[in-house]
Parts: structure tokens; C-alpha cells; sequence
């Protein structure tokens, strides 16, 4: 398959200041940040703490159109292991900070987390001893909620649905795919990346998912390994959960236009595997946009007051059915309609 090379642009303005970097570190940790600069700070004091020599790893910051005093917290970082400051202006997104850390990466291991993911002492050496044993692997390590930090209800939600999956990849119940490859923890040689062609940035979310079918394609393996563990300090706004839904639904229409059909085919096979009143609810506001907003603003009622009574189970089943519903509508708007959605979702229920 042709690859796009082109997701390396070197021609954006950038300033990179580096500390005396070791001749050949084993590993590039890639961090892109934009504005947190509270939690980047927090992960960058928790790298002291790994198990594996400081001289054998070095992080690379891509502070990514960043207005507020993260740069200057960087520099003021007094970190034993290699901290090399890449600026990148303007704010260009994920995508292109990830490629613009792995094309500065001087490691032949590329281990993406994220900057609010404080990594467990162990997690570095634990990706590893995963690379150690196969040269074509695609490590991905849990994001976990830590003890006592508070959670919004909706990355409540997200937290519970994550430990759905990884009970299930540590069972053996099935294996993980590239739908698991998310960069706040996981790991991959360089060279894979750039073989690949690297992160695509017209995707401002799933650009992970969207690189990691491209590793499939490639005939590298997917590995969960649950003891490389990152703590997820997970802080997101109602509304910018809201849109993650929205983004995901645009997200897998393009991965569907690129060739990779399966995207959309699994979302109307699973369709049928959702509950009746939610299929119900999906029927009768799928492609009315003011009778959704009004079904939706009814259930974030229903999440807060069950929330309010105790019952996390009915609200968690309340935000599960905003983030469908949400998802389902922004691929409608995507594909040409509720009519081609609901063609998509009986075609694949009798196959």
C-alpha cells in the first residue's frame, strides 16, 4: 500500500532546544501538550521514578501552540533523564505533534503517552520487555484512573468502559486490535511509523486508531500488556466529551472512504446488539437534529439525577446512550442521511 510521506512536513516553525542527549538511548518517550501544563509537570517528575536507567530513555515535549507557562515549567525541569523541548506554532494538533516528536526521536522505540498520564515506575521497561521478545510489536499499556482523584461522571464513563476492555483482553476473551491503540500508552518501533507513513493530521481524534489499521495492514502484532501501567488524571468539560462522539463518527466515515469498510460495517452489525430502547430512541431522533438535542438534554437529566440518587449503573447507561446517539448522528451527517444510515444498519443485520 502507498504510504503518504507528507505527514512529515519539516517545513512548519519550530524551535527545539535539547539537553545533552546519550548516543543511543533505547527509547523515545513523545508527549505532545497543549496548554497542561499542571499535568505535564506531574508526569515529567513521575519519569524520575522508572525503574530503567535515565540514560536510557529521553523524552521528547512537543509543546503544541502552547499559550501558557509550559514551556518555561520544561526548562525549569531539572530531570536527570535526556528533556528535549520541541515548540511547535501555531497549535497544529495531536497528529502533528506525534509525528513531529517521532521524526526527532533518536531511540529506535517510539512510546507515545500522554500529558495527563502519570506512568507507573515500571511502565518504560514493562513496553520493553514486550519489544525485546518481538521486533514487528504494537504495545499497548492500560490507561488507568488513579486512587482518589475524582472523576467527572462522564469520564466516569469513559474509565468504566476502558476497564470493560481490558478485563476482557486479560481474560484472553479476545485479542487486541488496532480500535485498542490509543497513544496516552502505547509503543511501537520507529521504523514501523515511518513505514506506515506516520500519524495522518486531518484527524483531530482516532488519528491513533486510523495509524494503528495501517501497522495491521503492515503485519505487525498487537499486545495488551495490563502490568504497563499509566495513571489517566483524566480532567475533560461536558462539552468537550460531547464532541469526542461527534469526532469519532467523522473519524471512522473517513477510515470507511480510505478502503477500510469495516469501520462502519462493525458500527451497523453492533447497532443490532444495542438494547431495544436506545435502537428506539436512535429511530426516532436519528436525522432530526431538534428532537435529538432535546432526547439527549433529557438524559444528561437522567445521568445527573441517578448520579445524585447513588445509581451509577443507570447513569453510566445514560451517557453510553448520548455518546451512541451523538456517534450514530455525526456519521448520518457524514454518509448523506438517516436514510443511508439505516440502509448501512439493515444491510449489515442480515448478513
Amino acid at each position: 500500500m502507498e504510504t503518504d510521506r507528507s505527514h512529515f512536513d519539516t517545513s512548519q516553525r519550530a524551535r527545539s532546544a535539547t539537553r545533552d542527549a546519550p548516543a543511543f538511548p533505547l527509547v523515545s518517550l513523545v508527549i505532545p501538550s497543549h496548554n497542561r501544563c499542571a499535568s505535564l509537570q506531574m508526569v515529567l517528575e513521575s519519569l524520575e521514578k522508572q525503574t530503567i536507567p535515565p540514560e536510557q530513555f529521553e523524552v521528547l515535549v512537543i509543546c503544541d501552540g502552547c499559550t501558557d507557562d509550559t514551556i518555561a515549567m520544561c526548562r525549569s525541569v531539572a530531570a536527570s533523564y535526556t528533556l528535549r523541548i520541541i515548540e511547535q506554532t501555531p497549535n497544529q494538533g495531536p497528529a502533528a505533534a506525534r509525528n513531529r516528536g517521532v521524526k526527532e526521536a533518536a531511540a529506535p522505540i517510539i512510546l507515545f503517552i500522554d500529558d495527563d498520564v502519570v506512568p507507573e515506575p515500571t511502565l518504560i521497561a514493562e513496553h520493553m520487555r514486550l519489544h525485546a521478545d518481538d521486533e514487528r510489536a504494537v504495545v499497548i499499556g492500560p490507561l488507568l484512573a488513579p486512587a482518589g482523584f475524582r472523576l467527572n461522571p462522564w469520564t466516569g464513563w469513559e474509565e468504566a468502559m476502558l476497564g470493560k476492555q481490558y478485563r476482557a483482553m486479560s481474560a484472553h476473551e479476545w485479542d487486541p486490535t488496532p480500535r485498542q491503540f490509543y497513544t496516552g500508552n502505547a509503543s511501537v518501533r520507529r521504523e514501523h511509523i515511518l513505514k506506515a507513513g506516520g500519524f495522518d493530521p486531518t484527524f483531530r481524534r482516532a488519528e491513533d486508531i486510523e495509524l494503528a489499521f495501517r501497522f495491521s495492514e503492515l503485519g505487525l502484532r498487537f499486545y495488551f500488556n495490563p502490568a504497563a501501567k499509566g495513571w489517566h488524571h483524566a480532567q475533560r468539560s461536558l462539552h468537550a466529551w460531547l464532541n469526542i462522539s461527534t469526532a469519532y463518527g467523522w473519524a471512522d466515515v473517513a477510515m470507511y472512504r480510505s478502503g477500510r469498510q469495516t469501520m462502519l460495517h462493525s458500527m451497523a452489525k453492533e447497532f443490532h446488539r444495542r438494547q431495544r430502547p436506545l435502537q428506539w430512541l436512535a429511530r426516532l431522533s436519528l436525522g432530526r437534529t431538534w428532537l435529538l438535542r432535546l432526547v439527549v438534554g433529557g438524559l444528561l437529566i437522567t445521568a445527573r439525577l441517578a448520579a445524585w440518587a447513588g445509581q451509577q449503573r443507570a447513569a453510566y447507561g445514560a451517557y453510553s446512550a448520548i455518546f451512541n446517539l451523538r456517534y450514530w448522528q455525526s456519521v448520518c451527517e457524514q454518509i448523506g442521511g438517516a436514510s443511508a444510515f439505516w440502509a448501512l444498519v439493515q444491510q449489515q443485520g442480515t448478513t
